[in-house]
C-alpha cells in the first residue's frame, strides 16, 4: 500500500499539483537501502532531482531481495549511468561479521552474481583486530528433519547454559510453513524459550497496522500514508477502491486530506468507494479531538472500541492483551515510535525513555523477555546477532520450485542467503536434511545449489554442538 501512495504523489509532481522541494525547502536527501526502491520509487527520486535536490544514496545491489514489491539491484547499479555526474564510492569493510562468515558470504555471491553486480568483497575488521576474531561457519548434513530440529534445539540450550543471552540467537526460516511446525516442537520439547516470527504478532497483523495508522494520524494529522491505512485496512476494501478514490480525487481537483475531513462535494464518491470513504472519515472523526500526549490509559478503551467497529471484539480482545504489559502513562507519541520501532533493542529505547520520564526503574516485566528468535530470512534484513542458524538448505525448500524456473529468482534467493549469513557476528551454522516430511511421510532430497558455493563442505552430524565448539564461539564473542 504505501508503494500505491508514492504512485499516487508522483502522479501529483508530474502534474504540477504537488511541488515537495518548495513545500518542504528541500535541499539534500539521503536516500538508504536505495537497492529496496521499485522502479515508482526511483522515478519519484529522479523527480526530486530534477528539481535541483542534491541526493545522496547508499546500498548494497548484494542485498536486494523484495522482487515481490518489484524492487531489482538493477536500480543501484545503473545509477551512475542515469545520472552521469554521480561519483561511487564503494565501501568493503565490515563492521558486523567477523572473517568466516564474510568469506562464506563472498563465496556465495562469487558463485550466484547477479547480472551487472558492482564488484565488491566484504573485508571483515575483526580480522585485524587483536586479538583477531576469526569466528566460525558450520555446514551440517542431517540424516532427517527431525535429527536437525533437535540439534538446533540442543545447540541454542547449550549456548544459552554457558551465558549466551537467548537473544543473541536467531533462527532464520526460508519457508515457515515447511521449517517452523519442526522447530517449535523441537525447541519445546528441549524447554529452549523463543518467539515466533514477528508476523504472527499483533503489531504486524491489519488491526495492529491500523491501530498504528491510527496514532500516526494523533500525532500528525497531515500524515497522509496514515490516511490511506484506515481507508484501506478495513475488511473488504482493496487496492481497487483505494486507487479509485484516489483518482476521483485527482480527476476532480480536490485535496486528498479534505476527502477525509472535509464536506465531500455531490457525485463524486458514489457506492462502494462512498461507503470506504465514509467509514474512514468516521474514525478520522472519532480521534479528531485526541491528542498525541494523551496517555495509553486514556485511549485503551477508545481504541478498542473502534476495532471493535471495524473489525470484531475478538481483535479488540487482541489490543488489549497486546497493550496490557506497556506502561499506562505512556503517551500516544511515545506509543507510535514503540509500534514503529524496527527491532526489539529500538522498542526498548522507546520504553526506557518512557520511564525515565516518569522517574521511574523498568520494571523487569518490561524487559524484552529472554527468548531465542525465529524469524523469516526477510524479517531479519538490518539486524544482526551473536549466533546465527540457517536451517533447511534443501532444493526444494529453497530456492524452492517456484523460484526454479527463473534464473533471477534463484539469483535472488543467493542474496537473500548473503543476507542471512551476514546477519552472523561470531557464529552462523548453515544445515540441511538428507529426508525431510513432504505432505505426510519421509522423503529424500536433495542439497540446496547454494551448499557448493559456501567456502566449505558439508558434513555429517547427528547432534548439536559440541562443548569445545560451545566455548569457541564464548571466546570469540568476549572478543568482539
Amino acid at each position: 500500500m504505501p508503494g500505491e501512495i508514492v504512485r499516487e504523489c508522483l502522479s501529483q509532481i508530474i502534474a504540477g499539483n504537488l511541488d515537495p522541494v518548495g513545500l518542504m525547502n528541500l535541499q539534500h536527501l539521503i536516500v538508504d537501502e536505495y537497492q529496496d526502491l521499485n522502479p515508482i520509487d526511483q522515478q519519484f527520486v529522479g523527480e526530486l532531482i530534477a528539481r535541483g535536490v542534491v541526493i545522496f544514496i547508499a546500498g548494497d545491489d548484494d542485498q536486494s531481495i523484495y522482487s515481490f514489491r518489484y524492487a531489482s539491484p538493477a536500480g543501484i547499479q545503473d545509477f551512475t549511468q542515469h545520472y552521469p555526474a554521480a561519483a561511487p564510492h564503494t565501501l568493503t569493510d565490515c563492521f558486523r561479521c567477523a572473517r568466516s562468515i564474510a568469506d562464506a558470504a563472498n563465496a556465495l555471491m562469487a558463485g550466484y552474481p547477479s547480472q551487472n553486480r558492482i564488484p565488491k568483497a566484504l573485508h571483515s575488521l575483526y580480522a585485524g583486530a587483536a586479538p583477531a576474531v576469526a569466528g566460525v561457519v558450520y555446514r551440517w548434513r542431517f540424516p532427517n528433519a527431525n535429527s536437525e530440529g533437535d540439534s538446533i534445539a540442543a545447540s541454542c540450550q547449550a549456548l544459552i547454559n554457558e551465558g549466551i543471552n537467548p537473544r543473541d540467537i536467531l533462527i532464520l526460516l526460508s519457508n515457515q510453513r515447511e521449517l517452523l511446525p519442526g522447530l517449535r516442537n523441537a525447541l519445546t520439547t528441549a524447554n529452549v524459550p523463543f518467539e515466533p516470527p514477528r508476523a504472527e504478532t499483533f503489531i504486524d497483523s491489519v488491526t495492529g497496522r491500523f491501530v498504528l495508522a491510527m496514532i500516526r494520524l494523533v500525532c500528525d494529522l497531515h500524515d497522509h500514508v496514515a490516511h490511506r491505512l484506515i481507508l484501506g485496512l478495513r475488511p473488504g476494501v482493496g487496492i481497487g477502491t483505494c486507487e479509485t478514490i484516489a483518482s476521483a480525487v485527482i480527476n476532480n481537483g480536490l485535496s486528498y486530506w479534505d476527502a477525509f475531513h472535509a464536506a465531500l462535494p455531490a457525485g463524486v464518491f458514489t457506492g462502494r468507494n462512498l461507503a470506504a470513504l465514509n467509514h474512514a472519515r468516521q474514525v478520522c472523526g472519532q480521534i479528531g479531538a485526541w491528542q498525541s500526549n494523551d496517555t495509553l490509559q486514556m485511549r485503551l478503551a477508545d481504541i478498542a472500541a473502534i476495532l471493535t467497529a471495524t473489525f470484531s471484539a475478538a481483535e479488540a480482545q487482541n489490543w488489549h492483551n497486546f497493550a496490557a504489559p506497556l506502561p499506562v502513562d505512556m503517551t500516544l507519541e511515545e506509543l507510535r515510535d514503540w509500534l514503529w520501532a524496527d527491532s526489539d533493542e529500538q522498542q526498548m529505547t522507546v520504553l526506557q525513555a518512557v520511564f525515565t520520564r516518569l522517574n521511574q526503574q523498568m520494571p523487569a516485566a518490561a524487559v524484552l523477555p529472554p527468548r531465542v528468535r525465529i524469524m523469516s530470512m526477510h524479517g531479519a534484513k538490518g539486524l544482526s546477532s551473536r549466533v546465527v542458524f540457517v536451517p533447511g538448505l534443501e532444493e526444494h525448500i529453497f530456492p524452492g520450485p517456484w523460484r526454479q524456473p527463473y534464473p533471477g529468482l534463484v539469483l535472488e534467493a543467493a542474496r537473500l542467503l548473503y543476507v542471512s549469513i551476514t546477519r552472523a557476528r561470531t557464529a552462523c551454522i548453515l544445515s540441511y536434511a538428507a529426508q525431510r516430511r513432504i505432505q505426510g511421510p519421509f522423503r529424500a532430497t536433495a542439497a540446496s545449489r547454494f551448499t557448493t558455493s559456501l567456502n566449505g563442505p558439508f558434513g555429517g552430524r547427528v547432534n548439536g554442538l559440541q562443548p569445545a565448539e560451545v566455548q569457541q564461539i564464548l571466546a570469540d564473542n568476549a572478543n568482539l
